[in-house]
């Protein structure tokens, strides 16, 4: 299974607003809540794209399979010690729950 398909969500939301839009509403609007999921949804595709194109920098020798390997492994992988790594905050005050 390739991990090229990320933005499978999107279309999916495309679609569904194209159906309502045919289903005699003049204009769909999206909800704050729609808008909120399409942007983390849209987030976490560029995330993977830019995981995948560091990949295929750090492994230019490794095959198409072996960079959805890498990608997929990394999607799949669990947080380590449950805390997430913000790297952009003040020394000793990186780690959030």
């Amino acid at each position: 299974m390739s991990m090229q398909g990320m933005g499978g969500f999107r279309t999916l939301f495309a679609r569904l607003a194209q159906r309502r839009g045919s289903a005699g509403q003049v204009s769909f609007a999206w909800t704050p809540e729609a808008e909120r999921m399409r942007s983390a949804l849209e987030m976490h595709e560029l995330g993977v794209q830019l995981y995948r194109q560091r990949m295929r920098r750090e492994h230019p020798e490794a095959s198409r399979a072996d960079i959805d390997g890498l990608v997929r492994g990394w999607l799949t992988a669990p947080p380590s010690g449950g805390w997430l790594r913000l790297p952009s905050r003040g020394q000793g005050h990186g780690y959030a729950r």
